[in-house]
């Protein structure tokens, strides 16, 4: 009996782990995303582009540029 809750320690415990592995690769994604999103409109603003040229560019609002410039 120890030995089947030791196995189920074990599988609860990889799959905890797994759960945990797949939640910072998607938070990572998300990062990366935004990083580089927060890259390109920089440029851009550092090559004369207005926070609205840029919005209408990418189909995105002037606030959520600001919200990523000033977040970063």
């Amino acid at each position: 009996m120890c030995r089947a809750l030791d196995e189920m320690f074990e599988e609860s415990t990889n799959k905890g782990i797994q759960m945990g592995i797949k939640q910072g690769i998607e938070q990572g994604i998300e990062q990366g995303i935004a990083l580089n999103q927060f890259e390109v409109y920089q440029t851009m603003l550092d090559k004369g582009f207005s926070i609205k040229t840029i919005a209408s560019i990418f189909s995105v609002s002037e606030e959520s540029i600001k919200t990523l410039l000033m977040r970063t």
